[in-house]
């Protein structure tokens, strides 16, 4: 295992931030005047590796905390583009590099670059940090990270620890990684003050609870425990989500709401715990503060089908689906057959899309027959935390399990259900810093600090940029998740450009209306740089 980097002395400094491509806001002025102190050395300039074929300088196994709790997670691997560096050979495979302020590349210079950083935790799992090993026998990863060192970006490739170690340790050894870079920001290329996180599933849920949780104090003990440095800020200026599985303190009421109206063949028990959830989400959609682009509020009213099947928020749910529809017809060449047999293909068994051929755009009969057609629920009993569900994202030691979701518990206390006591029993537990389960829900729900209703609004540094894309049809997630994101981001006063998209026909994906995941993800970038 390559060993950590640690220092010989404390290195005690003070920094004044100066941003380039993202600004930090006024809530962080804080951090201009705060003394960095830590251990940790900053990267050896010496002990550069070369890849010639693709013209980049990385460094690995990088230790990004003081007392790891894990070394086989909790390091960092950096890639620059070699035009940024004059290196010079040491004659042991390593190289020695001073940054170069002149060159540049898609006109970005050593100073300017913005720093890209994978989250790759699918399902919440751990992340095992890069090894020459790893980079060596998967070609594919050398080359997907020259397509964004060809572009003038600084790649970031963290380790962490995931579900088995129980949340938020994951999110907060990415917090480390993000202050490391920061504080080693003088001798690695790129800008630290524009770093864009991103990942897919599990790692777009991370991506962006540190999108909305920078700074966040409610980390501070699980940072200091792994000796992150301190006195500088973990914010990130951009997070890139696919299918974020995240919200998951409303997920299974989100899920009945929505989806619930697909499943049959069940229970009696089950049925009334689906129905329970359903109007839960109804009563916290009512509480919420949702509103529109045009600050009209989004509630849910009773209808006579469904529940809750009415209102300004489900008509904005609604008018989501129309729109990923009406995208799809736009953007589809359709080959061999038109977009009206298309059309009648989805409506064969029931009508549910009424198309204008003439304007080549369609209108649907009600979000129920929507998932009935195209987003059935999973077969689970409930689709997060499950009854009997061995749940360990949120236990409160290693490998532990333990329930989440307190909607559940409170309904199964009702029914008189027998899983009721574990879950009751189960929240009530606390991890070694003393935070309860519900604590820890709310450090991975970003809507916690984006929602004026929420304790945590106003008490985090948020990234200004935001891209969030998911399949429409996937199982995985309700619609909402990610419209309740995109929402309470256009509510959020910091936030400067909110890209949100549902694409039709996909499923649980890195999906993309047109073109590549990668390529799409670096324009954007390129946008929020230039703007």
């Amino acid at each position: 295992m390559i060993k950590r980097i640690t220092a010989l002395i404390l290195t005690v400094i003070l920094i004044c931030v100066t941003a380039t491509g993202c600004a930090q806001s006024d809530s962080d002025t804080a951090a201009e005047t705060t003394a960095v102190v830590t251990n940790l050395s900053k990267p050896d300039a010496a002990k550069w590796q070369y890849d010639a074929e693709h013209d980049i300088y990385y460094q690995l196994g990088i230790g990004y905390c003081e007392t790891p709790a894990d070394e086989s997670y909790e390091q960092l691997a950096i890639f620059v583009p070699g035009a940024y560096v004059d290196a010079e050979n040491n004659g042991d495979d390593t190289y020695t590099c001073e940054l170069d302020q002149n060159a540049e590349v898609n006109g970005y210079t050593a100073a300017t670059a913005p720093i890209v950083m994978q989250i790759h935790t699918e399902a919440y799992a751990a992340a095992d940090a890069l090894t020459q090993e790893v980079l060596t026998s998967h070609k594919g990863l050398t080359e997907s990270i020259s397509e964004f060192t060809s572009q003038g970006f600084v790649c970031a490739f963290p380790g962490c620890r995931g579900i088995n170690e129980g949340a938020p340790k994951g999110a907060a050894d990415l917090k480390a990684a993000i202050r490391y870079l920061r504080y080693a920001d003088d001798v690695v290329a790129g800008d630290a003050e524009s770093i864009f996180v991103f990942g897919m599933s599990g790692g777009g849920a991370l991506s962006a609870v540190l999108g909305a949780s920078g700074d966040s104090e409610l980390y501070a003990p699980y940072l200091e425990a792994i000796g992150a440095v301190q006195g500088v800020s973990d914010a990130v200026c951009g997070s890139m989500a696919w299918c974020p599985v995240t919200d998951l303190d409303t997920a299974n009421a989100e899920y009945e709401w929505m989806m619930g109206c697909t499943r049959s063949g069940r229970t009696d028990e089950l049925n009334a715990i689906s129905d329970k959830l359903a109007y839960a989400y109804a009563d916290y959609v009512n509480s919420a503060g949702f509103t529109d682009e045009n600050g009209g509020s989004l509630t849910l009213e009773e209808s006579e089908k469904g529940i809750y099947q009415s209102g300004s928020y489900y008509e904005y749910i609604k008018g989501v689906i129309e729109e990923s529809l009406n995208n799809y017809l736009s953007d589809t060449r359709f080959i061999n057959i038109t977009a009206q047999e298309y059309i009648d293909g989805l409506n064969a068994e029931r009508k549910w899309i009424i198309y204008d051929k003439s304007s080549n755009t369609a209108t649907i009969t009600s979000v129920a027959d929507f998932c009935k057609n195209c987003k059935l629920a999973s077969d689970l009993p409930v689709a997060f935390d499950g009854l009997g569900a061995k749940n360990t994202l949120f236990g409160s030691a290693e490998g532990e399990h333990s329930h989440f979701d307190r909607i559940l518990a409170d309904i199964l206390t009702e029914l008189d259900n027998e899983y009721a006591a574990d879950y009751n029993a189960d929240l009530e537990k606390t991890d070694e810093f003393g935070y309860t389960v519900n604590q820890r829900v709310d450090m991975y729900a970003p809507l916690y600090y984006l929602m004026k209703s929420r304790e945590g609004y106003g008490k985090s540094v948020v990234a200004k940029h935001w891209r969030i894309r998911s399949g429409i049809e996937q199982r995985t997630n309700s619609l909402t998740t990610e419209v309740n994101l995109a929402l309470a981001l256009g509510n959020c006063d910091s936030v400067e450009s909110i890209d949100f998209e549902t694409v039709w026909a996909k499923g649980h994906d890195q999906a993309e209306r047109t073109g590549d995941p990668t390529e799409n993800f670096i324009a954007w970038v390129n946008s929020c740089m230039k703007g």
